[in-house]
């Protein structure tokens, strides 16, 4: 087996006992990663009685390289280095606008319809997921589903 296909660094990003995403780095990338994180590290004890906190778990060859306990915008700013990473997709739902009955492929594409429709700048796609989770009512005055 080559050493290219042979990637065994994973990146693990954890919501409380929701995982985010499993991310699959090259080395270079992940090695530096975990340098940047070393100042969040927490002992594995610690790190499973962590509810509602965002952790980003460094795994390389199987073996747990160590927990790291991050604010959200910090949490957020690795997701976004490491996402083309990703090593399955996202999976997209339909989204339904439920005063229109207007179906879209996905959250995100609902969101630019409500931008063009609002004449608002930014709508993040994530508040209308929170209200097809039935965590909010409404987002920006229409109520959402998934199809």
């Amino acid at each position: 087996m080559t050493t290219k296909l042979k990637n065994r660094c994973t990146v693990t990003l954890r919501h409380g006992d929701k995982t985010i995403g499993t991310f699959r780095p090259d080395q270079k990338v992940f090695y530096s990663l975990q340098k940047e994180l070393e100042p969040y590290r927490t002992l594995y004890e610690k790190a499973q009685t962590i509810k509602n906190k965002y952790r980003i778990i460094l795994k390389q060859e199987d073996v747990k390289m160590g927990t790291y306990k991050v604010k959200q915008k910090h949490f957020f700013e690795i997701k976004q280095k490491i996402d083309k990473y990703r090593s399955l997709p996202e999976p997209k739902k339909k989204v339904r606008c439920v005063e229109t009955g207007e179906i879209f492929e996905s959250a995100r594409e609902a969101s630019k319809w409500v931008e063009f429709v609002r004449e608002i700048d930014y709508c993040r796609h994530d508040y209308i997921k929170l209200v097809c989770k039935g965590k909010h009512k409404t987002c920006f005055g229409y109520h959402w589903e998934f199809v």
